[in-house]
């Protein structure tokens, strides 16, 4: 059974598809903090007062092709999660 064609943007690869711009710029940073090239590309379709249809709202994260595989696997990682008790930055 054959991967599903991802969308490819000449040499960048999709490694990511969400409808949230803030989704889609948090994984891109963890991608750059890792050593990544990432581009957001936000092709939603806004017109109020449209709902957050899925295929109106399409975010896309961009690395160099020969990268894409080693990004999913980066991306597909949980992150740790914050202790229950943290309140933020200490001043």
């Amino acid at each position: 059974m054959s991967e599903p064609k991802r969308p490819s943007h000449g040499e960048w690869d999709a490694v990511l598809e969400t409808d949230q711009v803030y989704e889609a710029e948090l994984a891109a940073l963890r991608l750059r903090e890792a050593g990544f090239a990432a581009q957001v590309v936000d092709e939603s379709f806004r017109q109020e007062p449209l709902p957050a249809v899925r295929s109106f709202a399409r975010v896309r994260v961009l690395v160099p092709s020969g990268r894409a595989q080693e990004a999913r696997d980066l991306l597909a990682v949980a992150l740790p999660s914050l202790p229950e008790d943290a309140e933020g930055e200490p001043s």
